[in-house]
């Protein structure tokens, strides 16, 4: 069932409808380079975003790869939240997220989550901080055998800009509240940070590293890929 969400979303993104007073703001943003995952596994990163926002949405469809030689990391996500009710400082959000991941076995995941988030800063200049809220879902292939899996899920992200660096970090906690199969807790804490250092409008430097971290000491470790990328963002002169 969880297959019917990516065309229901992606509609959403594309097609969603908000009066004129309050006109969509869409951007691009494509990156390529190198990552590394330890002494011995360098290989080529990609990402490509499309963001959508206006004063009280947002609608993001994202897809990052690090590819090397004997392993993949792949993630397609579409977020979408709205500011909820008359809060300017609460929304609710929802997410689906495709995601391949060689190191830690995951040959393939479906993940839905969804929920509340309490946007403690949002400034004109750039500084932004959010905590999340919700409930989540797997249908995923850790044991090699298919499993809906449920969690809690818990959410922290801040960016921040020092003059020409911005810096980003983003972490989820899903805790496992489904029964566990042969004794393994699929919770887990993912992360993600950036730095990045403008060159000038509309291109930067990136540096930055993603990591999952899972809570069973049965599953091995995945080692940090450490990335250094080009970016490109570009504004879209779409109304829809």
């Amino acid at each position: 069932m969880i297959k019917c969400f990516i065309p229901i979303l992606f509609l959403s993104l594309v097609f969603a409808h908000d009066p004129d007073a309050e006109l969509p703001d869409w951007k691009q943003y494509l990156r390529f380079g190198i990552v590394n995952a330890g002494s011995n596994s360098t290989g080529l990163a990609s990402y490509a975003r499309l963001k959508r926002t206006s004063p009280r949405s947002f609608r993001d469809l994202r897809f990052y790869g690090h590819y090397f030689k004997d392993d993949t990391d792949i993630r397609l996500r579409l977020k979408t939240s709205r500011m909820f009710l008359s809060f300017d400082w609460l929304y609710s959000f929802n997410t689906l997220i495709y995601e391949k991941n060689t190191f830690i076995d995951v040959n393939l995941r479906y993940h839905y989550n969804q929920g509340l988030g309490w946007l403690i800063r949002n400034s004109a200049d750039g500084n932004m901080m959010t905590f999340e809220l919700g409930i989540a879902f797997d249908n995923s292939d850790y044991l090699n055998t298919e499993q809906k899996t449920s969690y809690a899920k818990s959410g922290f992200t801040a960016d921040r800009d020092f003059g020409p660096l911005h810096t980003k970090i983003e972490m989820d906690y899903f805790h496992q509240v489904s029964k566990q199969v042969d004794d393994t807790d699929l919770s887990r804490i993912q992360l993600v940070s950036e730095a990045q250092l403008s060159i000038k409008k509309g291109t930067a430097l990136i540096f930055g590293f993603t990591q999952d971290f899972p809570i069973d000491e049965s599953f091995n470790f995945e080692t940090a890929s450490v990335f250094l990328t080009f970016a490109l963002k570009q504004p879209l002169n779409w109304t829809f």
